[in-house]
């Protein structure tokens, strides 16, 4: 039989194809196989990353400053590994919204026998909603796991996907996602700074099997209906949540916190996942972060020393608009960091660190910014000449930011900050978010510089807000004190905002605050810092290097830093665990965790520890 010479020329080529890509994926498969660290998989779409480029960043940056081993996988490829072996190391399974909506069917199957080998898996908004060439299905792939079907294009067309504002169950159900009281009102609802509750794109449902109590918060749609919103069930030996909210991508354009909680949530309380915690020494932290515009906040830094506001054994930043002017050239009433205003800010300097405030005069910087007569360049020499004024009457580095009524275009703005040498800056975006390196336009702004988002209270930051909206005594305290609790039981870190000026409405509850930080501090049970202290950490936190692995029976940690593991804590599930001797270590046992924390400056430790089994439970 003669054999067509196009034809064997054609199967040569798909030959050698397959064995190239066949080849590299078994090098993949075989890494990740033989990768024996506890972690997280995030699975992927090759195709899809081009689309929407900063949702696995997004992902991969939570977890890396969440201090989660990770790996990263394409999604056909997922299919070919046993789900058994999958599950043992890789005790959570995530797919992300927006980068993986092409599936094999496979999957689906995949999917119940990992999760029947003890795997836990995260479904996010769209995932598993096409097939392999990109048609919609009429059942998510996931729709078996996660007791709902979101896969309803086929049925509803452009009805398919709405937008909802997002409202927990109950007050207990925010506080288990890690909700800080503030970003949630009365009813429930997510809500943002100046904005009330937020309005997030969901996907219509049908109900496979899912039970009322697997609901953690719903979205109300603009008709008064509901859909699930963020769900947590059991299947099988493993955990299953799922959000009907595109996380990733809300982080990757500038709104980090829900992203960040549900995963927290659910890697460490659900499934608890070995990690590291991003705050010094394992502690909660607060920021407290004062503005002082121009010469009318004088009086309110003299009233706020009457009235004991300012207090060494708390440390703030304080950031300062340095000019001699504030609306227009001319004016007189800037805040003269080298003439007229000295004197306040070299009393200022005793309480902490001082930072600039935006670009020499504070209303007509910012001004300038709105309307676009400043560009980049305008930006960072104006920013340079506040910095260079209050080095010189001070007399020493500045290094933290502040914007002026919030204006502060990305990324221009931080890049100007990164070239001056600043590590952290105040910022209006990732409301109510810990620091991070935000992302904008689907792309990280800087590692080099750190965002710190403001605390809200619903619609309001500063005290001169909650006045103006008549917030009694009572209420503001009741915020104030949920903030320091939050810290410390979620051990991470916070900014409040506000100007002296504004504490004279509310001076004796802030008072009874600041005595309850004291009194926390001396019980060493959170730290207040200014923001260029916690930047500090946490850029070389992020350079921490960490492997959680089971060698003979044992789990093994290690970390290692180029600069030093001083304060770096480890968090050890508590399930099945003996107390391990921890040299180099002190030791706190709270909740479902061992918090292990370095006490000296070693570059490196290691810490064994005798019969742990992480199972899903």
């Amino acid at each position: 039989m003669k054999i067509n010479k196009k034809i064997a020329a054609a199967a040569v080529l798909l030959l050698a194809l397959f064995l190239a890509f066949g080849g590299l994926n078994i090098f993949r498969s075989t890494k990740i196989l033989n990768d024996k660290n506890i972690g997280v998989l995030i699975v992927y779409k090759q195709a899809s990353l081009a689309a929407f480029p900063g949702v696995l960043p997004a992902y991969e940056s939570v977890l890396k400053e969440e201090g989660v081993y990770y790996k990263t996988l394409e999604a056909t490829l997922l299919v070919t590994l046993p789900p058994e072996d999958m599950a043992r190391t890789n005790n959570v399974a995530i797919f992300p919204d927006c980068i993986v909506q092409e599936m094999p069917k496979e999957t689906a199957l995949w999917a119940v026998k990992y999760m029947e080998a003890g795997g836990s898996i995260m479904v996010v908004y769209d995932a598993g909603v096409k097939d392999w060439r990109g048609h919609y299905i009429d059942r998510s792939v996931f729709a078996q796991v996660c007791g709902v079907n979101y896969a309803t294009y086929g049925k509803l067309r452009e009805k398919a996907y709405t937008a909802g504002t997002l409202r927990f169950v109950n007050r207990q159900a925010a506080e288990y996602l890690e909700i800080p009281h503030g970003k949630y009102n009365k009813e429930g609802f997510v809500t943002g700074y100046m904005y009330g509750p937020l309005s997030y794109p969901v996907a219509r449902t049908e109900n496979v099997d899912l039970r009322q109590d697997d609901i953690i918060a719903e979205s109300v749609l603009p008709d008064g209906s509901t859909q699930p919103g963020l769900v947590m069930r059991s299947f099988s030996k493993g955990n299953i949540f799922y959000a009907n909210i595109p996380l990733g991508y809300l982080k990757a354009y500038g709104d980090d916190l829900l992203l960040r909680e549900c995963l927290r949530t659910f890697l460490f309380k659900k499934v608890e996942l070995p990690h590291l915690v991003n705050a010094p020494y394992g502690k909660g932290g607060l920021v407290l972060n004062w503005h002082t515009d121009a010469s009318p906040d004088w009086d309110g830094v003299l009233n706020a020393q009457k009235n004991g506001i300012l207090r060494k054994d708390i440390k703030y930043s304080i950031h300062i608009t340095a000019g001699d002017f504030r609306d227009e050239p001319g004016d007189k009433v800037g805040g003269d960091a080298e003439g007229k205003g000295k004197k306040i800010y070299d009393l200022l300097k005793n309480f902490g660190t001082i930072g600039c405030h935006g670009g020499w005069a504070h209303n007509w910087f910012a001004a300038n910014i709105s309307n676009k007569t400043f560009g980049r360049k305008e930006m960072a020499y104006y920013l340079k000449t506040n910095k260079d004024s209050l080095e010189k009457s001070l007399d020493y580095k500045i290094i933290e930011y502040s914007a002026p009524e919030g204006v502060h275009p990305q990324p221009e703005m931080t890049e100007a900050l990164e070239e001056q040498n600043f590590n952290s800056y105040y910022y209006d975006g990732d409301v109510g978010a810990p620091p991070n390196r935000t992302f904008f336009d689907g792309k990280m702004v800087s590692d080099k510089v750190i965002a710190f988002p403001i605390m809200p209270n619903e619609k309001f930051a500063s005290l001169a807000e909650m006045a103006t909206a008549g917030l009694t005594s009572e209420e503001v305290g009741a915020w104030l004190n949920n903030l320091l609790d939050y810290i410390e039981k979620n051990r991470t870190v916070r900014l409040f905002y506000s100007h002296f000026r504004d504490v004279e409405e509310y001076y004796e509850i802030f008072g009874k605050f600041l005595d309850n930080i004291e009194s926390l501090q001396r019980q060493g049970r959170i730290q207040v810092q200014p923001m260029s202290y916690f930047a500090d950490f946490t850029l070389r936190y992020l350079k921490t290097d960490f492997s959680y692995e089971r060698e003979n029976g044992k789990l093994l940690v290690r970390i290692k830093n180029p600069e030093g593991l001083a304060g770096i804590t480890v968090a050890v599930p508590t399930a099945n665990t003996e107390i391990p001797e921890h040299r180099g270590f002190s030791m706190k046992e709270e909740g479902a965790y061992y918090y292990f924390t370095v006490t000296g400056n070693n570059n490196e430790e290691a810490l064994s520890i005798n019969n742990i089994s992480f199972t899903a439970h």
